[in-house]
């Protein structure tokens, strides 16, 4: 039987005429089954090639199977040495992947007129861009030039994809890019638009009620709002934002630089104040102008002329500066003999602007951010109420790219204590050197009073605020704090 699709969801996705079309947000529509679908439209065509691809190898093999279902019923005959599905008129659907970044360069001599993304926030926006290039028909016009995706919320790809679909227009609404004239388009789905699946396993929509709450709003209401491995939840606006404001001249002020060419570097200039609260005063995000990770490939000495120029108009001295270990690497000692070039700190140096090397311990790195994003809170003797808060670490307000990626890093899944270094991390790396550099230690608790008055009346009101909170009776609450 002839795969068609349903009403509703899967039909609308299969007739979007935009360049580019993303579908899902929650699990179970059908997503992939109609991207597999929509590759065969132009079959019939002898010069037409499609590309579907999934992140890593092992998924791949998630669409094979379901190609092996579809595909044989169209004249279908699958050559497992090159991944490729070949049909009567000559056309061909390859299945590939993308499993390390530059894996993308696999595909560098290849010309497509269709390519599939299944799960694209698996993929970096740099890899999903690279593929634009490899969009065309240069030997039938007649064939039309589309890449479509489906996705699930969360994953590395989580942020640009959210920015490149969800967030720049209303549902199944075009948006036509201003600077390409190319259109675009989000169409989400939810189980309930799967009729087969309702119908043969009524009991996943429960499968999915019970899931944990952050998976539940994903894959069951596929909500943009959420995601899984936040490192940074502990960054908030209404504490560590701050307006701008003039810069006492007696505070410390040093430079901090994490290093990048062919992706962003990330300047940063931190004020130091009498209680050790430490201030990003300036940022300076060597990003390309309109895209996400890509550098501005600025050569060394370049970048120490514009540091110089704009920490000038700081108004303030900056007395030190410290950079990641990268810009004085040297030869590994099995190559001693060999000759040293110049390196990057040299060039740096060469224009007046002199670095030290950064602290590049991880793992104690990134409890020192979040020891600098701890919240102080003082609280009335007497009733116990927050009288003030106040933090470690302020932004200010006007740094676009620190308040856009921070809120966005999500953890290594193979290493929960660090995060995924495959993500636009050049602003934490830069942060987290900076702490590393004035490190913060616990404040040392008071010894508590037990049993006198003071100590039995606090206590006593804890309990009244936890009864409260609760429900419960003072008596049950005072046995619990």
């Amino acid at each position: 039987m002839t795969w068609a699709p349903f009403d509703g969801f899967q039909t609308e996705f299969c007739k979007a005429g935009a360049f580019e079309v993303l579908a899902g947000g929650a699990a179970g529509p059908g997503k992939t089954d109609c991207l597999i679908a929509l590759a065969l439209r132009h079959i019939d065509k002898p010069r037409y090639k499609a590309l579907l691809l999934r992140r890593t190898t092992p998924r791949i093999q998630e669409i094979k199977d379901r190609c092996h279902e579809i595909y044989p019923q169209f004249g279908g005959v699958y050559l497992s040495g090159n991944s490729r599905w070949h049909f009567p008129s000559g056309a061909t659907i390859k299945l590939g992947h993308m499993e390390h970044e530059e894996d993308k360069r696999n595909y560098h001599g290849g010309e497509f007129q269709f390519v599939g993304f299944d799960e694209l926030t698996e993929f970096s926006e740099s890899q999903y861009l690279f593929v634009f290039s490899r969009m065309r028909s240069a030997h039938d016009p007649e064939l039309p030039s589309r890449i479509r995706s489906t996705t699930n919320p969360g994953g590395i790809g989580h942020s640009w994809v959210k920015d490149r679909f969800v967030d720049i227009a209303p549902p199944r609404t075009p948006f036509i890019d201003p600077r390409t004239g190319l259109s675009r388009v989000f169409i989400p789905g939810v189980v309930q638009d799967n009729l087969a699946l309702m119908e043969n396993d009524p009991g996943y929509i429960q499968r999915l009620e019970a899931l944990p709450e952050i998976d539940r709003r994903r894959y069951l209401l596929g909500d943009w709002s959420v995601f899984e491995g936040q490192v940074f939840s502990d960054l908030n606006p209404r504490w560590h934002q701050c307006e701008p404001f003039e810069l006492p001249r007696d505070w410390e002020y040093f430079g901090c630089l994490d290093w990048g060419f062919m992706k962003p570097f990330s300047y940063g200039v931190y004020a130091i104040d009498y209680d050790d609260v430490l201030y990003r005063v300036m940022e300076w995000y060597g990003c390309k102008e309109g895209e996400v990770d890509r550098g501005i490939r600025m050569v060394a000495s370049d970048v120490a002329d514009e540091i110089l120029e704009r920490e000038s108009k700081l108004g303030v001295k900056v007395k030190w500066r410290i950079a990641d270990p990268s810009i004085f690497s040297t030869l590994p000692k099995f190559r001693h003999r060999e000759a040293i070039g110049k390196r990057l700190f040299e060039d740096f140096e060469a224009r007046g602007v002199y670095f030290e090397k950064a602290d590049n311990e991880r793992v104690q790195g990134w409890n020192q951010v979040h020891m600098r994003f701890q919240v102080d809170r003082e609280a009335d003797p007497e009733t116990g109420e927050i009288t003030s808060e106040q933090s470690r670490f302020y932004a200010f307000s006007d740094q676009f790219h620190f308040w856009r990626v921070m809120p966005e890093i999500q953890s290594d899944r193979r290493n929960l204590e660090d995060i995924d270094t495959r993500q636009e991390d050049h602003i934490p790396d830069e942060l987290r050197y900076a702490c590393m550099a004035r490190q913060v230690k616990p404040k040392r608790l008071p010894a508590k009073e037990v049993g006198t008055f003071r100590s039995e009346r606090d206590r006593f009101l804890r309990a009244k605020r936890l009864a409260r909170r609760l429900g419960i009776s003072v008596t049950q609450a005072y046995q619990r704090v």
